[in-house]
């Protein structure tokens, strides 16, 4: 499919060049000008298929380091990594309470906005002695329902559910998570984090919070998510996204994944960090990559 896509903007090129000055004539462009745009027009085009080849083969490369892990045993990355551990270490939780520190990170501007709007309807609602009562209640109408939309985005966090989730555990729990170690992402509507405890690790994403304890732990890697982008059969560009992924086990022995989005040195210390509660499978240094067209 991909060899049919390039094949076919190949012979749009081909054939659109002399078409298109044969077009410019039709139209009455004199032959010079025909020659020059239609010839621009090729050259650009192809150009733009030649830069695509080489940006295609530049990520198979990519991809290649990364699976074979040749990527993370090169110098110049290893130089990087120790150059932002010395600016970027782990943080730690300033909060007094798991909850209050949870509820932080799921704090919504949108919220705040929204519920500071509702204050110039409320304030004319109440003091404002328009002589319409009409008025005043369509204000405080106002109000209210810009203040429970911005309540509503501040309230709506997995953070409850989560506290519910952790039971009779939720002391323990929360002394690991105040004394562990902290990293947090975030880039553009993608937001999360890790919280390294003693115990038990918490991971939280935009929609979810997962609690892992440290000795269910069965194995750690990274997983790299590479996204190339097309616009119009023209290739644009390629996005990549660093995770970590951790696999355990709950209380009856059942499986399961969880992953969060981090900055890429970020994942490498997750996985050093995560790598002393391993107790079942190899740690893995090969790292998954998709292409998403």
């Amino acid at each position: 499919m991909e060899f049919d896509r390039k094949k076919r903007f190949l012979l749009t090129v081909v054939a659109g060049t002399p078409l298109g000055f044969l077009a410019l004539l039709y139209y009455g462009v004199p032959v010079v000008w025909s020659v020059i745009i239609a010839s621009v027009l090729g050259g650009l085009f192809s150009l733009f298929f030649v830069w695509e080849i080489r940006a295609e083969k530049k990520d198979a490369a990519f991809r290649q380091s990364v699976v074979s892990g040749e990527r993370y045993e090169q110098d110049e990355w290893q130089a990087q990594y120790r150059k932002y551990r010395e600016t970027h270490d782990f943080q730690r939780v300033t909060a007094k309470t798991m909850q209050a520190d949870l509820r932080r990170r799921y704090r919504s501007t949108a919220g705040i906005v929204l519920s500071a709007i509702s204050l110039p309807f409320f304030i004319p609602a109440v003091f404002w002695r328009s002589g319409a009562i009409e008025a005043n209640v369509f204000l405080a109408i106002g109000g209210l329902i810009f203040l429970g939309w911005g309540l509503l985005k501040l309230l709506r966090t997995p953070v409850r559910a989560f506290i519910r989730e952790c039971g009779n555990d939720l002391p323990r729990i929360e002394r690991s998570y105040l004394e562990g170690r902290l990293l947090t992402f975030c880039k553009g509507k993608v937001r999360g984090g890790i919280n390294i405890g003693e115990d038990d690790t918490v991971i939280w994403t935009e929609t979810r919070i997962v609690r892992i304890e440290n000795n269910r732990i069965t194995d750690v890697r990274k997983h790299v998510k590479q996204t190339q982008f097309y616009g119009n059969g023209v290739y644009t560009g390629a996005e990549t996204a660093h995770y970590a992924v951790i696999d355990y086990d709950d209380a009856a022995g059942n499986g399961h994944r969880c992953s969060v989005q981090l900055h890429e040195f970020q994942v490498e210390m997750a996985c050093e960090a995560l790598h002393a509660f391993r107790t079942k499978a190899s740690f893995s240094t090969a790292v998954q990559n998709d292409i998403v067209v």
